[in-house]
């Protein structure tokens, strides 16, 4: 465990994130500490937990080992407070307050629950982007985009901003590979072959954007809105006029924000086959508008 060396873990908690009282007894948070762990060992792979642990036993490499500590802290506090309201004792289940002490409203509840999971996400872009800047053997970075045409964070987000979120890029990648097939049917596995090795040619940019765009699609479909930082999640609502809003995006909403990515994906696919024909799409529309002298009409 990467705290609690001394049996001071509350008092490291707080020290590394000034969010928790250092007096609560580590034995409470201990699960939650656990559990965030695994979340965040799963995320960077175990060989770069067990790196840190390494480090963190034989106190070195501060620099990575709180780059590493920072999100488990984030996401094991915000666990904790979520069962913290409310104590369970022999008579049931009890509301907790302090004297001159109000108890928060459920919209405040609410609120607060998903500025702590959005500084979750900020610690592990965090995490992500010292891995990626610093020479640590144990990181596999690099191999994990090996098989997907979109490398970078910063190719992704020249067809869509992820505010900067290299979590956000690293789950998305496998996404992108899952529908990658469907951009061979279009433009050929030979050229999806160059693709995937990084040869640039004059269609990688079109299609980079179908890929991307396939893959937000999937993403929406399949992930809850608390998978997404806020930043983002906002988007999925019309009605977002940049206020501090952080409801969650109705059912219509959602279906609005598929419509714009199905006519995204399909004008896409339309000017990558246009491209591997050699016919340079420009946004033509592609059936004759209504006029009485031709032989044919649109409805």
């Amino acid at each position: 465990m990467l705290f609690n060396k001394h049996g001071n873990g509350s008092l490291e908690l707080y020290e590394l994130t000034g969010t928790i009282q250092a007096g609560i007894p580590f034995d409470s948070l201990k699960a939650e500490v656990e559990s965030a762990s695994e979340e965040v060992r799963s995320i960077v792979g175990a060989a770069v937990f067990e790196a840190a642990q390494e480090a963190y036993d034989a106190d070195e490499r501060h620099d990575f080992v709180n780059a590493v500590r920072l999100p488990v802290a984030c996401l094991a506090i915000y666990q904790y407070s979520r069962l913290s309201g409310v104590s369970h004792g022999d008579t049931g289940r009890k509301i907790k307050t302090d004297e001159g002490e109000k108890i928060p409203f459920e919209w405040m509840l609410d609120r607060d629950d998903r500025e702590m999971r959005d500084r979750y996400y900020r610690a592990l872009d965090r995490l992500l982007l010292y891995l990626e800047s610093n020479e640590i053997p144990q990181w596999n970075g690099q191999r994990r985009v090996a098989g997907c045409i979109v490398k970078s964070l910063d190719a992704f987000e020249a067809v869509y901003p992820l505010e900067h979120s290299h979590y956000m890029f690293a789950r998305l990648v496998p996404l992108m590979e899952e529908v990658q097939p469907k951009l061979g049917n279009i433009i050929g596995l030979a050229r999806l072959a160059d693709l995937v090795a990084g040869r640039e040619t004059d269609i990688a940019p079109i299609a980079r954007r179908y890929v991307i765009l396939r893959a937000l699609r999937l993403a929406v479909e399949r992930w809850s809105l608390d998978a997404f930082p806020l930043a983002i999640a906002r988007r999925f609502s019309p009605s977002y006029q940049g206020n501090r809003e952080s409801r969650a995006a109705t059912t219509d909403e959602i279906d609005w924000y598929l419509g714009k990515l199905d006519g995204q994906v399909k004008e896409t696919a339309i000017e990558l086959q246009s491209a591997v024909n050699g016919n340079p799409y420009d946004g033509a529309r592609l059936l004759p508008e209504n006029n009485p002298h031709n032989k044919y009409f649109t409805v």
